[in-house]
């Protein structure tokens, strides 16, 4: 008898923050802006907390915050680390993206840390 893996739900009543996402993908332009790839928006969690990090160049950067969207906003890049959010009007860069997986290997969410 095969066992059944369950797919995690995900908690839609926390979604309650209204965004606008542009993701970059790789590589720049002729111009050497980067390449937008895709904008999304809709309805996102969101906790602001305030941390410093150093970079692998030894900068200093202060994260402000997390977001956390449903499902796999870009399943055509490779990596949603690069890009912009609006998030109650005020404009953050996006520092790193992650998908986390459910055991059949679908994407739970999209997760970013934006400074």
């Amino acid at each position: 008898m095969a066992n059944k893996v369950k797919k995690l739900s995900f908690p839609d009543w926390l979604l309650n923050t209204d965004y606008s996402l542009a993701l970059n993908e790789e590589g720049v332009t002729e111009d050497g802006a980067p390449k937008e790839a895709i904008k999304v928006s809709g309805k996102c969690i969101f906790s602001e907390k305030a941390q410093r990090i150093i970079d692998s160049e030894g900068k200093q950067i202060t994260l402000l915050g997390k977001v956390i969207i449903k499902g796999d906003i870009a399943p055509s890049l490779k990596t949603v680390s690069d890009g912009a959010i609006t998030i109650n009007g005020c404009n953050y860069e996006i520092h790193a993206g992650y998908r986390p997986r459910n055991p059949d290997g679908t994407v739970h969410h999209t997760e970013f840390e934006i400074k």
